[in-house]
């Protein structure tokens, strides 16, 4: 997984694997077949990676300062970075991602609470270099954004995938940078469906609010699609990276 095929980012990093299952949004969640095949359990609680596994941002770094690219990199796309089983761990992460000043390193959550008492202590008003996100699915949990809203950090995100209802935003969106929606991606037998207007929804409010949209990924004739349009237009923006002007 080290060159990522999630749109929105260049590589991934896993520090530790395996999460449990905490909202709605993890009820298919794609870990599971991906964990099974190596032959572990994916919902009983983290595991440290390898050695290999924590080198390689490093490399990676030293490649973007080279090319004079700047790489996203999403860090726990198998598990949670502010899962509890990974306390112990945790700091050496942060050692890793501080030291990594060439990465922008997306952090996505859906423990927010979590966030507030595992910073660096150094972390200050956020490192330029970390992008910090929850995953809002529904309504129902509204409250994660402000959560994070409390939270200094150089971009704050949210993640609607899977977008499973339509989700009104409104003024939540002031404190956030940056936008992603995408449809549960499943067998069509267990998949919940995203509908159009709700993805039109989230779109317009972004718009209003002038805040960028990627849109990952929808079904079209049970063929998962990835172009990002949503009525012709295609909506796979970014926000400019704070750490690029340090």
């Amino acid at each position: 997984m080290e060159n990522s095929k999630i749109g929105w980012t260049h590589h991934t990093w896993n520090p530790w694997w395996g999460c449990d299952k905490v909202s709605a949004g993890c009820k298919h969640c794609y870990i599971d077949p991906i964990m099974r095949r190596s032959g572990n359990e994916p919902f009983g609680g983290p595991k440290k990676t390898s050695l290999q596994s924590w080198r390689k941002p490093f490399a990676w770094n030293r490649d973007g300062i080279v090319e004079m690219e700047r790489w996203r990199i999403f860090t726990c796309s198998m598990s949670d970075f502010f899962h509890p089983g990974a306390d112990a761990w945790r700091p050496d992460a942060w050692k890793t991602i501080k030291a990594c000043e060439q990465l922008d390193w997306l952090i996505l959550t859906k423990r927010p609470e979590r966030i507030g008492d595992r910073l660096p202590a150094d972390w200050g008003r956020g490192y330029p270099n970390v992008w910090l996100g929850v995953t809002v699915e529904s309504q129902e949990y509204l409250q994660r954004i402000d959560l994070l809203a409390r939270i200094p950090a150089a971009v704050r995100f949210i993640s609607a995938e899977p977008l499973l209802g339509k989700l009104s935003l409104g003024q939540r969106l002031r404190k956030v940078d940056w936008v992603i929606t995408g449809c549960e991606n499943t067998a069509r037998a267990k998949r919940r469906v995203m509908q159009q207007d709700w993805v039109r929804h989230v779109a317009d409010q972004c718009l209003k609010y002038n805040v960028p949209l990627f849109h990952k990924q929808y079904y079209r004739d049970n063929q998962l699609t990835f172009d990002g349009f949503i009525d012709g237009v295609c909506h796979q923006n970014f926000p400019a990276s704070p750490a690029a002007a340090v």
